[in-house]
């Protein structure tokens, strides 16, 4: 007799499927403008331009109303560190002022420009930060997180100036704690963009396969970018502004 496994919703797996279903179904907001919130959580950067060599994702999230992150990110807060409890809820603002600061970062480079960006972000409680980011990242594996190493670190503290500058920070100058460090090599090789390029396109066809063969869902309909969208869907999510 073939044995079947019963489905448990408290498995590891389904509830970080649940989390990222529910990370998809926020609306994303324009980088520039994204309202004030409180709480922890994640959140998916996606780009919407046409600089090279993010041309091809650029094209994509455009036709798809944000579907394939450059980069995922979390804002966790202290934790046991300081005593707080990991099942109650974040009274500040953790999870957007992060996103700030990358609005800050793209904002201080000379070949990015940070309205060609939007942001979903989900507030979640901190015990399932580690999770819901963990998933995001495995499902989408985001370019900044997984190909292109630097954007989300912090500038160096005292007497680790001597650290070698990041690739994200090569191709893309900039950002004043990235001048003081030792730089890598005198210009990004050619032969590393084209790189870049076969691989993004080959993630697009991969999402753009994924997109095809997955059940629709009525909250993929999102508002296009640059445009408010309505009323969040979950209590979970920053609200829009009105007009």
């Amino acid at each position: 007799m073939e044995r079947i496994d019963p489905y448990n919703p408290l498995d590891l797996e389904a509830l970080g499927d649940s989390l990222l279903r529910h990370l998809e179904r926020q609306t994303p907001h324009p980088l520039t403008d994204v309202p004030t919130f409180v709480g922890s959580g994640i959140y998916a950067l996606y780009y919407c331009g046409d600089v090279e060599p993010y041309g091809a994702l650029g094209r994509y999230n455009v036709e798809s109303q944000c579907a394939l992150p450059i980069y995922v990110g979390r804002a966790k807060g202290p934790g046991a560190r300081r005593g707080i409890s990991p099942f109650e809820p974040v009274r500040q603002a953790l999870l957007w002022g992060r996103i700030q600061e990358h609005r800050r970062s793209i904002s201080n480079v000379v070949n990015l420009d940070p309205a060609d960006f939007t942001v979903r972000a989900l507030v979640v409680m901190p015990i399932w930060v580690p999770l819901a980011e963990a998933m995001a990242i495995r499902q989408y594996r985001p370019l900044w997180n997984v190909r292109i190493a630097g954007f989300g670190i912090h500038a160096p503290g005292g007497g680790r100036q001597q650290q070698r500058i990041s690739e994200w920070d090569e191709l893309h100058p900039g950002r004043s704690f990235a001048k003081t460090l030792k730089q890598r090599r005198s210009a990004v090789p050619e032969s590393r963009l084209v790189q870049l390029r076969a691989e993004i396109e080959a993630d697009v066809d991969a999402a753009r396969k994924r997109r095809e063969q997955a059940p629709a869902r009525p909250s993929e309909q999102q508002p296009e970018r640059g445009t408010r969208g309505r009323r969040s869907q979950s209590a979970a999510s920053p609200r829009p502004k009105r007009r």
